[in-house]
């Protein structure tokens, strides 16, 4: 494990959206309660979620068949799989 990780912010207008400092703890937080607490979730839908960490999360529950995101950047969505791979994997 590297010593140091620089923080990576994404930013909308000049707001801070998120930060890769504690990105994992909020996406679990984000998704997991939900996940948990329905019966049999086979079918996902992600409204938004361009950095790929909530869809990242779903698919660690076995019962997930399919996942549909939807983001109305399709650039935003691309620049973070090249400069944020790591929040998707």
């Amino acid at each position: 494990k590297e010593l140091f990780m620089a923080n990576k912010e994404v930013y909308l207008d000049g707001d801070v959206q998120s930060s890769s400092y504690g990105e994992v703890q909020y996406h679990e937080a984000l998704v997991h309660p939900a996940m948990i607490t329905h019966p049999n979730p086979n079918r996902v839908a992600i409204i938004g979620g361009g950095e790929g960490a909530t869809l990242r999360e779903i698919l660690k529950h076995k019962t997930v068949e399919e996942v549909v995101m939807v983001d109305i950047d399709e650039e935003f969505v691309n620049l973070c799989k090249v400069y944020l791979p790591e929040w998707s994997d």
